[in-house]
């Protein structure tokens, strides 16, 4: 960053350090100069002019060098930073409690941080921060320059200079009002759109094409209307803005006349002085086209880093094992319900004792608890009272990495990964094939997989429910 950071203001300085070069060789062309060469003295005009062309040689050697650094140097930071936070942010994320993802992990916002969010901030911090840089550097430089080679030019530039922008912010401000009045016509017309091709068969069964063509013709008249607007506006902000900065520049030649004929400076000066704070005004307002890709680069960080900053799962990661597991299962008590709706209760005062190497069923309604008992088992959630025991010995004491391992479970609602079928039948354990093909057996699935031309190490490819 350091290094990107000083190769930044490196390039953005040398575009006006070349101004001042260029500023001196201009001044070798007035008539005195070039006239006393005629008479015997062209050598020395000549070697300041290869001085000045070696100079500027040297400036562009600079930038080449000084330009590859920014840019590499700040995306290499980006990419490192912004690994970091995608691999912190998937490390807190999944050891959150399954309550989280009760809450939160339906609307997608846990997976769109990681996508849209993290690319948001990457932008902020790699070759945006180097551009800001730069063009800070070319504002300071160009403000530098100008006010060394003519300053009665650089503060009639710099006077002229809030006229140029005032003419270009209000026209923006007009763009920016029919915009969002454009937006919202197109939004009515899509509406109308939508709700014609959703409801299709209504539309067919009443004869009733002609009206929602003509409706939604009817809504685009608004956006044909705000259009023509936009371009008047944007058309007229064009021409002032530009006529005035030509205008502004007339006004500095004119008064640079003056200076030149008095000798307060010469035309060298004058050119430099223009040119270089115009260039710096350039270079203020492309830094500011940044501070909108910085802004959206915080709050998305700030979503991010509000994750990275929970607090992990509250499930014992050390506790202890049972040497030997019978599988005696107890439920004692339990009092449940879930975080996302503490209002209802799931469990209320259950008691359930299943024997070792015994087949129990839970039978009941819709919504009687059947489902929470396993969970509950698997220490996803933790009842609100109560106890869960296994072979008498309170689950919550156990190690939660070992008490699952104990545990086979195929819910109601089994989920494939895009592994092999050998991988998916073995997944959380390591299994000898003739394990992964006994439990097949036992499924009776091994005909079918025996069947597929690559069997058991078929690709599974999960098609996502839309």
């Amino acid at each position: 960053m350091a290094a990107g950071a000083l190769a930044a203001a490196a390039h953005g300085a040398a575009l006006v350090v070349y101004l001042h070069y260029f500023g001196r060789s201009l001044n070798l062309l007035d008539s005195e100069r070039i006239q006393s060469a005629l008479h015997g003295r062209s050598d020395e005009l000549l070697n300041q002019f290869k001085q000045h062309a070696l100079y500027i040689i040297y400036i562009a050697a600079g930038v080449f060098v000084a330009g590859w650094i920014e840019v590499s140097c700040w995306i290499l930071t980006g990419e490192r930073q912004t690994a970091v936070i995608r691999s912190k942010y998937v490390q807190v994320l999944l050891n959150q409690d399954m309550s989280f993802f009760d809450t939160y992990g339906n609307n997608g916002d846990i997976v769109s941080q990681v996508l849209s969010d993290v690319l948001l901030i990457q932008s902020a911090i790699s070759e945006k921060v180097g551009n800001y840089i730069h063009n800070m550097a070319t504002f300071v430089g160009g403000l530098i320059v100008g006010l060394l080679n003519c300053w009665q030019i650089a503060l009639l530039t710099l006077a002229t200079g809030p006229l140029i922008v005032a003419a270009g912010g209000i026209s923006n401000i007009f763009l920016h009002r029919l915009a969002e009045n454009i937006q919202d016509a197109y939004a009515e017309a899509a509406s109308i759109a939508e709700q014609a091709t959703s409801y299709i068969r209504t539309l067919y069964a009443f004869t009733n094409e002609t009206l929602a063509k003509y409706s939604y013709a009817t809504s685009l008249q608004a956006t044909l209307r705000y259009g023509i607007l936009i371009s008047l506006v944007q058309g007229i902000g064009l021409g002032f803005t530009y006529g005035l900065a030509i205008c502004s520049c007339a006004l500095q030649l004119w008064v640079g006349r003056h200076l030149i004929s008095r000798g307060k400076a010469d035309g060298g000066q004058v050119v430099v002085a223009l040119f270089a704070v115009i260039l710096s005004g350039l270079g203020l307002n492309q830094a500011a086209t940044n501070f909108y890709s910085f802004e959206q680069g915080r709050i998305a960080a700030y979503r991010l880093y509000e994750m990275i900053s929970r607090s992990t799962s509250s499930t014992n990661l050390e506790g202890t094992t049972i040497p030997q597991v019978q599988g005696n299962i107890e439920f004692r008590n339990v009092y449940f319900s879930y975080l996302s709706r503490p209002e209802i209760p799931i469990l209320s005062g259950f008691f359930l004792s299943v024997p070792a190497r015994k087949t129990v069923a839970l039978v009941g309604r819709n919504g009687s608890g059947k489902s929470s008992i396993i969970p509950l088992m698997e220490r996803f959630y933790d009842p609100t009272l109560g106890e869960v025991l296994l072979d008498g010995e309170n689950i919550k004491n156990l190690k939660v990495e070992w008490l699952r391992s104990q545990i086979g479970l195929v819910t109601q609602e089994p989920a494939l990964l895009s592994l092999s079928i050998r991988e998916n039948i073995a997944y959380g354990r390591f299994a000898t094939f003739d394990q992964i093909e006994e439990a097949a057996k036992t499924a009776h699935a091994h005909g079918f997989i025996s069947s597929l031309e690559k069997g058991y190490e078929t690709q599974v490819m999960v098609v996502p429910n839309n």
